[in-house]
């Protein structure tokens, strides 16, 4: 007989059925198993670990401000340019509906994802800005800071030379040397000049200032080099001049001209002369 010997009897009980009898023989004493089952229940179990997630947690944490700060210094640092070449003007709108028209060889940038929380501009050049209302406004450029609500002004910001022209409502600029600041009305003009002191001038004929929007550059008493350069900006050509550069000059001229008629127009009127180098490159003498 092995370990475990077993015996099945089947037998009718009293209500004519057969169950099968089964008996169990072990070699082991019932006091024992129980005994042994017993120690099993009173022995020390081993406890079960807590895991804890702390550590997890943690670095989850970590990873999502990564990921928003990341994403923050996207939005915010993201730039968008506008640059609008020399023979050309151009216009367009931004993220709020705000107008800005680009005279020729001007640059703007800002950030298309952060407009709506800082409407900040940077300009190289001359733009008019129509602005709709809201939170504040401001263009930034090399030598001065222009902060408006809602209104429309004209900026001119070429190499130390800034004004700022107020058309309607009201316009804060502020010198970026001296901190000097001036709120300009309509027909009023800001600008600073070469010591970086801002000066403030009323009366000031808005038509003329947004004249070149029309395609029309008025000029009365300003440098020879000014003009030439005028040229070369709203032509896309270059011009050698070899004359005297004290020279100022006081006219206009329609850009329906062509660039050797508005040559020759400046030129008989000061006494110079031009001569056409190329289709694109003049020299003034």
């Amino acid at each position: 007989m092995n370990k475990r010997d077993f015996k099945i009897d089947f037998s009718e009980n009293d209500h004519g059925q057969i169950f099968p009898e089964i008996e169990l023989h072990y070699q082991v004493s019932k006091e024992e198993v129980w005994n042994r089952l017993m120690a099993q229940i009173q022995s020390p179990q081993p406890q079960l670990k807590r895991v804890v997630l702390v550590h997890f947690f943690r670095l989850s944490i970590a990873a999502s401000l990564v990921i928003l700060m990341s994403l923050t210094a996207f939005l915010r640092l993201y730039t968008k340019t506008v640059d609008c070449p020399a023979g050309q003007h151009f216009s367009f709108y931004l993220p709020d509906s705000s107008y800005i028209e680009l005279n020729a060889q001007t640059k703007v940038t800002y950030h298309p994802y952060w407009y709506k929380i800082a409407r900040n501009i940077s300009l190289d050049g001359e733009a008019f800005f129509k602005v709709t209302s809201g939170n504040r406004f401001s263009v930034l450029s090399q030598k001065g800071e222009t902060t408006v609500l809602g209104t429309s002004f004209n900026i001119y910001s070429r190499n130390n030379d800034y004004n700022v022209t107020c058309f309607t409502g009201k316009v804060r600029v502020v010198s970026s040397e001296n901190k000097q600041a001036v709120l300009l009305s309509p027909d009023e003009q800001a600008f600073i000049n070469d010591d970086g002191i801002l000066q403030f001038v009323q009366g000031i004929n808005s038509l003329l200032v947004k004249s070149w929007r029309d395609n029309m550059f008025i000029f009365t008493g300003s440098s020879v080099i000014s003009v030439i350069q005028e040229i070369e900006r709203q032509y896309n050509v270059k011009v050698v001049f070899r004359g005297d550069t004290k020279l100022t000059y006081t006219g206009n001229f329609s850009k329906t001209l062509s660039q050797k008629e508005v040559l020759d127009l400046v030129c008989t009127s000061l006494g110079l002369t031009f001569e056409a180098k190329s289709g694109s490159e003049f020299l003034v003498n």
